[in-house]
């Protein structure tokens, strides 16, 4: 196995505390969804628990019960709310569902009437996702059922963000106001606005409780390159093999690259299987010893064509380390160069490449 993905939780700490003190006297909460982005849920959460960070989002009610198994005392939302098959489970292991539809209200409020007693919730309105969530019409037709709100321990009122990585975004503001309007026909309730980029806008667009994820695993939630994150990740490969080219040589599957008569290749065990991208074909960079070298040719299931042309011998042999993403490639670069974004490539990470973990509590 040649791929090695290193996790830096000293890195972690210090990001939830920096977004923590910026979002003060609001809460923090970490969103794990993903295997915690990719970087593995178990020490991912174990760090931010000791950080300090006590309120915890997932997916799905899976995670959450794989998350609550973890964190005992932890408070965890659950995205995707509740269903009359999972109403059972959530109850059980104490996850708040994030509740969006009047079926997922009806619901949850059974559950809790067949309990005899209110049940945590979360109500989630659509201000302009148009993805999940209550919009107007939806909230009112709630409101008409009025009698099931008792049934609910309304723990936070929250919207999602459409264009926060786009600093001084009109619909931005217009979600705001679209959520403070609707918000104040439910009972009072904490508000929850921002993810990442929402939140570290400033406190009209955090809410009371934020919810930071890829700010905390070293990502730029911006469009811009104005985030002080500490870098998170650095994945590293190792050289399988080196090539010198004595003549125009054709690389890799569909010999979409020729290389250079006195060229030197140098083949390394990284591919689309361990998260790499395949559109990094003749597109990607690496770094070795300090030095910046393309990629040749498609990127393969387990392997990845290196011109190493130059290089000094010392840093250039069989078993050398290459940095796939580190301190001189970083994953916004890597996300665009392969035409997508940095959370793609955090949560494609291939759970054969081995991990390591730095710092974190002991």
């Amino acid at each position: 196995m040649s791929t090695l993905i290193t996790i830096d939780l000293d890195a972690l700490t210090a990001n939830y505390r920096y977004c923590r003190d910026r979002l003060a006297p609001g809460n923090c909460a970490a969103v794990v969804k993903a295997d915690a982005y990719g970087l593995g849920i178990a020490r991912i959460a174990i760090t931010l628990h000791h950080a300090g960070c006590r309120h915890f989002f997932t997916a799905t009610h899976r995670e959450g019960i794989v998350l609550r198994g973890l964190l005992p005392e932890a408070e965890i939302f659950v995205f995707e709310g509740v269903t009359e098959q999972s109403a059972d489970a959530i109850a059980e292991h104490s996850l708040v569902p994030v509740l969006i539809t009047p079926g997922q209200v009806a619901a949850w409020t059974c559950r809790a009437r067949d309990l005899g007693n209110p049940l945590p919730a979360v109500i989630d309105i659509d201000t302009g996702m148009t993805r999940l969530g209550f919009g107007e019409r939806e909230l009112r037709q709630l409101l008409d059922q009025a009698a099931d709100l008792e049934w609910l321990d309304l723990r936070y009122v929250m919207t999602h963000l459409a264009s926060a990585d786009e600093r001084g975004s009109n619909m931005v503001r217009e979600q705001l106001q679209r959520f403070d309007r609707l918000r104040r026909l439910l009972p009072p309730a904490p508000t929850s606005i921002g993810n990442s980029a929402g939140a570290l806008l400033g406190p009209a667009s955090a809410g009371d409780m934020a919810r930071i994820g890829l700010a905390l695993f070293g990502g730029n939630p911006f469009l811009d390159d104005q985030h002080p994150a500490e870098p998170v990740l650095r994945i590293q490969t190792r050289i399988l093999q080196l090539r010198e080219i004595s003549e125009p040589t054709p690389v890799g599957y569909g010999a979409t690259y020729t290389a250079a008569a006195g060229s030197r290749l140098a083949t390394v065990g990284t591919g689309y299987a361990d998260g790499y991208p395949w559109s990094l074909g003749n597109r990607g960079i690496a770094v070795i010893g300090g030095h910046r070298v393309p990629v040749v040719g498609r990127v393969s299931m387990d392997l990845i064509t290196l011109d190493v042309t130059g290089l000094p011998d010392a840093v250039v042999q069989p078993g050398c380390l290459v940095d796939l993403i580190g301190p001189d490639i970083s994953l916004e670069e890597v996300a665009q160069r392969a035409g997508t974004i940095n959370y793609e490539i955090l949560t494609r990470l291939s759970q054969r490449a081995r991990r390591r973990y730095l710092g974190g509590p002991t």
